[in-house]
């Protein structure tokens, strides 16, 4: 069976530390909540860190704050050789930023469940399903193999997980399963409307402010099928707004009926510049983003820039060329 590597991967300990990609979205955080709990529920220790803190706005889903971020050696339990690290939403260990080098090397062992393009160098034990919606629908199946029954808080962690990365049921990976285990979550007590406010409903003015600004940088190529938007930090800071505030701004240039690809540089408050890649049809920007060392879906996907953005910039028009080959 699918799950059994990752059953027994579970089954086998009773301390566990659990991570999720740099700055987690909302399957990331929903996938850490829902697994945190479910494994509280079995009895065992569950330490959660992440590298970067998770945005307010899915906040309501660690109300204990029990989710933290790795700032010090101290939080690192002495015993650390006894816990196993559960690596979700994401399959590639250098996207988990310092749990890599602070926890990795000390753990017991570490298991990976994913739902994205996968990496070279991937343990191939792992669990790993391209198909899945999000980490969250893979995590509704796990607990179901488990015979773990949901209680109200993990429905609504593996609900909001699967909205995000659905874009609220409509990105390609959306399918007639991912909407029956919506519908099931419905049934465990779980309000939509009261979710998808929580997350699209929830920003600040500023946020609308920094919004305009981010439009104003909008730059269009190969005959407006190409849109780029950068936001530096100077900007946010000016706007008086959060970063993450930032992270459906990709989305807008998609909107309209012309736009095939949509790119986004944005810098957060470390001045770390990164480059998120959205794309329609049968545009794979997953393997431009790997050629930068980072990774995704076909048509959401995403890296850390190295270079300047101009250069970068220079390198993504080149490599989107063979897909308007016949544009002027």
């Amino acid at each position: 069976m699918i799950f059994d590597k990752a059953v027994r991967f579970l089954d086998g300990g009773d301390r566990f530390i659990l991570t999720v990609h740099e700055t987690p979205d909302g399957d990331a955080v929903g996938s850490q909540a829902a697994m945190g709990r479910a494994l509280a529920k079995l009895g065992k220790r569950v330490l959660m860190m992440n590298a970067d803190p998770i945005p307010q706005k899915f906040r309501f889903l660690d109300r204990e704050n029990n989710i933290q971020v790795l700032e010090s050696e101290n939080q690192i339990p002495e015993d650390v050789r006894d816990y196993r690290l559960l690596i979700m939403d994401t399959n590639d260990i250098n996207n988990i930023g310092q749990i890599r080098d602070s926890v990795i090397p000390r753990v017991r062992d570490y298991f990976i469940i994913d739902h994205h393009e996968q990496q070279e160098n991937i343990q191939t034990e792992d669990l790993i399903i391209r198909d899945a919606s999000s980490t969250c629908e893979i995590l509704y199946d796990l607990f179901a193999e488990m015979s773990l029954p949901l209680d109200r808080e993990i429905a609504a962690a593996l609900y909001v997980g699967i909205v995000y990365d659905t874009g609220s049921f409509i990105y390609p990976k959306t399918t007639a399963k991912t909407f029956l285990i919506a519908h099931s979550l419905v049934l465990q007590g779980i309000n939509p409307n009261e979710i998808y406010s929580r997350i699209y409903e929830s920003n600040s003015i500023s946020s609308l402010i920094l919004q305009s600004r981010v439009m104003s940088t909008l730059e269009l190529h190969f005959d407006n099928h190409v849109a780029i938007q950068t936001m530096g930090k100077k900007t946010v800071i000016a706007c008086g707004a959060s970063y993450e505030e930032a992270d459906a701004f990709i989305n807008i240039p998609l909107k309209s009926e012309d736009v095939l690809v949509s790119i986004f540089f944005k810098e957060n408050m470390e001045g770390i510049m990164r480059c998120s890649l959205r794309s329609k049809g049968n545009i794979n920007v997953a393997e431009i983003a790997q050629e930068f060392s980072g990774g995704g879906h076909k048509t959401a996907a995403g890296f850390k820039c190295r270079d300047s953005v101009e250069e970068t910039k220079k390198t993504i028009l080149n490599r989107l060329s063979k897909y308007f080959a016949k544009v002027s």
